[in-house]
């Protein structure tokens, strides 16, 4: 049985492997972005708080102002929170498009896909 593994359609799983690098590197930016521990910190706040300004993050947090709205510029560029100036404040908040959620749970998907491919050998050795 233990020879049964390994000796499947290897193009498929080198077609799932590629579908994975796609992913991963469409993924970049939310995956830059989600890395540092003040985006970190920032994100946690919305877990409480809908929507918060800047002043609002930065009575939670050690960070300046500007080093907060530079953490927040990031996070929006990379589609995981949204904005809007009302007044004298930028309001700021998570995307509800969820496409972030999305992403990642592509790239959780074709991990998965990988992982249970009978192609894939059971250790590098094997072919």
């Amino acid at each position: 049985m233990a020879e049964a593994q390994g000796t499947g359609d290897n193009s498929t799983l080198l077609q799932k492997k590629q579908a994975l690098l796609n992913e991963l590197r469409q993924s970049t930016d939310i995956l830059k972005a989600i890395a540092d521990p003040v985006r970190q910190d920032i994100l946690m706040m919305f877990m409480i708080a809908k929507r918060l300004n800047v002043s609002q993050i930065v009575e939670q947090s050690p960070m300046s102002r500007p080093t907060i709205s530079h953490h927040l510029k990031i996070l929006k560029q990379a589609g995981i929170v949204d904005s809007r100036k009302e007044a004298t404040e930028v309001h700021y908040w998570l995307t509800s498009e969820n496409s972030v959620v999305t992403q990642l749970k592509r790239i959780i998907q074709a991990v998965e896909e990988i992982e249970n491919d009978p192609a894939k050998p059971l250790d590098k050795g094997q072919h």
